[in-house]
């Protein structure tokens, strides 16, 4: 069915993408908030409000690369632009469903935030190698840890009731030999997630995609072998994520 998206929102949070200049190919736009205060890692409601509203005036529909998964409740407000049934399909390591204090927003809590939506049918969270077995979730969540087998993307497919859904991935639910990212990492190949990507692009109407999980980075990081691996090998994985979405746009949206 293909992926509805006109172009490529980055966000300037934490200047993680200013180096990764292969993704200015796509069409694009910057969406400055890095003077926003009270945004890393726990959001304020003050805070989530200027960047909703700024995400509001973005041009372009469809894929928003967030930064660091610090910032990964940014998807709480993306999710608010749908008016449509539709399930969120999540590529995370994590689950994102902690409990919510009902005033700040944060990394950890969003998804169980998000379940309020009154379009939201179904969050199906792809990535985790714990068991989800001891969790108290919402009957409305599924956990697929991941499976090193041929037949996990098709799986995935089986547990996603809609027509339409919103994707959103979290690279640390890749190995590390695929990104780096500042939190703790899944075992998911990229070729396995770009399969799925690929199966859902194909299956289902994909009505966006975000992506977090960017190293974060200082000036004085510039130096830092680290820093640059991080660098090379999230660059390239924003990079085929993106490719492959709009592999299933129109002609005129793909990269030159």
């Amino acid at each position: 069915m293909g992926f509805q998206g006109n172009g490529v929102a980055l966000l300037h949070l934490d200047g993680t993408y200013r180096p990764q200049t292969r993704l200015l190919r796509f069409p694009h736009e910057w969406v400055d908030l890095a003077d926003v205060p009270e945004t890393n890692l726990y959001c304020s409601q003050t805070a989530l409000a200027e960047i909703e509203r700024r995400l509001r005036r973005r041009r372009t529909r469809g894929a928003v690369l967030i930064g660091s998964g610090n910032y990964h409740y940014v998807t709480y407000l993306l999710l608010q632009e749908i008016q449509e049934p539709f399930t969120l399909v999540l590529f995370d390591h994590h689950t994102d469903a902690d409990p919510s204090d009902g005033f700040l927003m944060s990394c950890g809590s969003w998804v169980a935030r998000a379940l309020d939506h009154p379009q939201l049918r179904k969050v199906v969270i792809a990535g985790p190698t714990f068991s989800p077995n001891h969790l108290q979730l919402s009957p409305n969540i599924t956990v697929l840890s991941f499976a090193d087998d041929d037949e996990w993307p098709r799986a995935l497919l089986e547990v996603v009731p809609t027509r339409s859904v919103y994707i959103s991935i979290d690279k640390d639910a890749l190995s590390r030999e695929d990104a780096v990212t500042n939190w703790d990492h899944g075992t998911m190949p990229l070729s396995v997630l770009l399969a799925c990507l690929r199966r859902l692009l194909l299956q289902k109407n994909v009505l966006g995609v975000d992506v977090c999980g960017e190293y974060p980075r200082s000036a004085v990081d510039a130096f830092d072998p680290l820093c640059r691996e991080a660098q090379r090998k999230n660059e390239q994985a924003n990079m085929a994520i993106l490719e492959t979405c709009f592999r299933y746009a129109t002609p005129h949206l793909r990269p030159a």
